[in-house]
């Protein structure tokens, strides 16, 4: 599996999104999608427990590798990732359960899936591999709803 042929986001854990999407739009020229609130989102560690995330999350209009922008309400299993690194990389895959595998097989570990193990780990899930970086496999099905979203307006 090569996981950067899939690349379409740099994301980046903040602790105030609206703070951070002025200063780096100012800084470079980006626009906004709308926010958008997952509270709660439910998700799954590595060791399988159901954890919620309760997230504000962006992206930067302009592509095609967009910026997004996440904060992450402390206390939750989002804790996993800023621990390790504050950003991560984004890459479409077209069945995240078989990218979990395939990562497995490299070393990378799991962190944070959108569903457990035995559900194929949904539509998303993060994967680390010697401390960094953080990779996360987005399945391709989500694509049509992100560029609905990337395209709608505030």
């Amino acid at each position: 599996m090569d996981i950067l042929a899939g690349i379409f986001h740099h994301g980046l854990i903040v602790d105030d999104i609206a703070v951070a999407m002025e200063s780096i739009g100012r800084a470079a020229g980006a626009s906004w999608a709308p926010v958008r609130t997952f509270d709660p989102l439910p998700v799954w560690t590595a060791n399988g427990e159901r954890g919620e995330a309760r997230l504000k999350v962006t992206y930067a209009r302009q592509g095609p590798l967009r910026l997004e922008l996440v904060e992450a309400a402390p206390g939750t299993p989002y804790d996993l990732l800023r621990a390790i690194d504050r950003s991560h990389i984004g890459v479409w895959v077209d069945n995240v359960g078989e990218g979990v595998e395939q990562l497995h097989a490299q070393g990378w570990r799991l962190l944070v899936a959108g569903a457990s193990a035995r559900r194929g780990n949904g539509s998303m899930a993060y994967m680390v591999r010697d401390g960094g970086p953080v990779i996360e496999l987005v399945g391709r099905e989500l694509e049509p709803m992100m560029e609905a979203w990337w395209s709608a307006e505030v």
